[in-house]
């Protein structure tokens, strides 16, 4: 039974073990490599992840909730990470699969449907995970869960290109009128309001002198909408 942490979460980052060694599919193995002193181990106070699935279904608990993963090196705050055991991508099991559904499924509907889901490669140079996640999840291009009894969050559109038209988002938010958000403050236009777009709304909120609260709201979006110049941090 899922339960939500009290800090906030916005996304679910899915691994795979990199092994299919019998000996190494639990929770304790990762957690000796997680926690044993380098250079055998990482060094950690406890295990990387907060799930970890077994090739047989069976669902074990890591690292609490309450607590940060060590999963997703600098994508690790706001996350919950899910490690499946395996390597080769024809050795994982429906069994695995039919496990991450539903937990992914009770902790999208937890969330009333505000998460996106991910796969660790794409915030690293690694194939993690090995499998065709956004398959098995029916992912749409938003990291939107596709899966029955889903609860979906609407995407926010674009009617007219005015403050008083354009919806009020903020992170957890996705859609055309994110990557519209996005593309007028030049950073990637994924249209999904993730911590890279609210620090730059709150950095862009600052340099107007408008409520640094990472909302867009009329305010914003008339500010963004008459800017001719975004100074990111980069730039100065």
């Amino acid at each position: 039974m899922f339960e939500k942490p009290s800090r906030f979460v916005d996304r679910v980052f899915l691994h795979c073990s990199a092994s299919d060694n019998p000996s190494h599919d639990n929770v304790a193995t990762i957690k000796r490599w997680h926690t044993d002193p380098k250079p055998q181990g990482r060094g950690w106070s406890d295990t990387g992840y907060h799930y970890f699935i077994r090739k047989n279904g069976i669902l074990e608990n890591g690292r609490p909730l309450s607590r940060t993963p060590a999963a997703q090196a600098g994508h690790n705050t706001g996350t919950i990470a899910i490690c499946l055991h395996g390597l080769d991508e024809d050795k994982f099991t429906e069994s695995q699969f039919a496990t991450l559904k539903n937990l992914c499924v009770e902790i999208n509907d937890s969330y009333d449907g505000t998460l996106t889901f991910h796969g660790h490669r794409e915030v690293a140079s690694k194939a993690c995970p090995v499998f065709d996640y956004k398959a098995v999840l029916k992912l749409d291009q938003f990291g939107r869960l596709g899966l029955d009894g889903t609860v979906a969050q609407p995407l926010f559109e674009v009617d007219d290109k005015t403050p008083d038209s354009l919806p009020t988002i903020r992170r957890g938010d996705r859609g055309p009128a994110v990557a519209l958000l996005q593309r007028l403050l030049m950073i990637k236009d994924d249209g999904i309001f993730g911590p890279k777009t609210d620090a730059e709304v709150r950095s862009f909120q600052t340099s107007k002198g408008l409520v640094r609260d990472g909302i867009c709201g009329p305010m914003t979006w008339a500010a963004v909408l008459n800017n001719d110049r975004i100074v990111h941090a980069s730039d100065e």
